[in-house]
């Protein structure tokens, strides 16, 4: 199982889905779950997991609205792991319109270390 949620989710609240899948990890223990799903959590997008960055940055100057990452080739990592008992990575890319970003299993979340913010080596997934 597979499971990717906006952060700026209206319909289905991030943070309810977020503590029932903790609320899993915490009765079946990580290695378990980890044996069936992937929760990813990317930042900034909606219930249809499309989002605009915001167009302020951590240092209060004005930045160009972008389209956030969301897209990731689904497919060939659910049939690896069901045809092949490959389970998918914890750390995906996602990409749109030449811009990337890590995609981390939950409860880890992708952390600026520096570099330009369009491509997904300028992050580290991180608690």
């Amino acid at each position: 199982m597979i499971v990717t949620i906006g952060t700026n989710d209206t319909l289905a609240s991030p943070g309810a889905q977020m503590a029932y899948f903790q609320s899993v990890i915490d009765r079946m223990g990580r290695k378990k779950v980890d044996a069936f799903a992937r929760f990813f959590v990317i930042p900034q997008t909606s219930h249809g997991l499309s989002g605009t960055n915001y167009t302020t940055d951590g240092d209060g100057k004005t930045v160009e609205a972008a389209p956030i990452p969301n897209t990731y080739d689904r497919l060939p990592i659910l049939m690896d792991w069901v045809g092949k008992k490959e389970a998918p990575p914890k750390q995906l890319t996602v990409s749109a319109r030449g811009r990337s970003l890590p995609l981390c299993n939950y409860p880890l979340y992708p952390k600026y270390v520096g570099g330009p913010p369009s491509d997904a080596g300028s992050y580290l997934c991180a608690r």
